[in-house]
């Protein structure tokens, strides 16, 4: 098992086993091929918080920002907050540089849904 990242809430690691990127965040958790992954880590790094909450704010929702996950029944909902950590998983540091993973899920198209 290699540990890609980790932060308070969440971590970022292969397994060797099935050769998938385990993803668990709170009490989420996605589990992607490589590219799945970078998929998903350039669809979340093009989302702009601020905004989402903005937008959202009269919702009845504590958390403003909308994630679809490719179901129409399931949603993940996050504060900027949270969405601000969930990208920093996704940034991978190597010896030589740091590498920002951007997101793109599943090859399925996702629109932020106002509610």
């Amino acid at each position: 098992m290699d540990f890609i990242s980790k932060s308070q809430n969440g971590q970022i690691f292969k397994c060797d086993k099935c050769n998938l990127i385990h993803i668990e965040y709170k009490n989420l958790n996605f589990n992607f091929t490589l590219k799945q992954f970078n998929d998903f880590a350039n669809y979340l790094a093009k989302i702009y918080g601020v905004k989402w909450e903005e937008k959202n704010k009269n919702t009845r929702f504590r958390r403003k920002i909308v994630i679809p996950i490719g179901h129409q029944s399931f949603r993940v909902l996050l504060t900027n907050d949270e969405l601000e950590e969930l990208k920093k998983l996704f940034i991978i540091k190597s010896k030589k540089t740091e590498i920002s993973q951007n997101l793109n899920i599943l090859n399925m198209n996702f629109t932020l849904t106002l509610n």
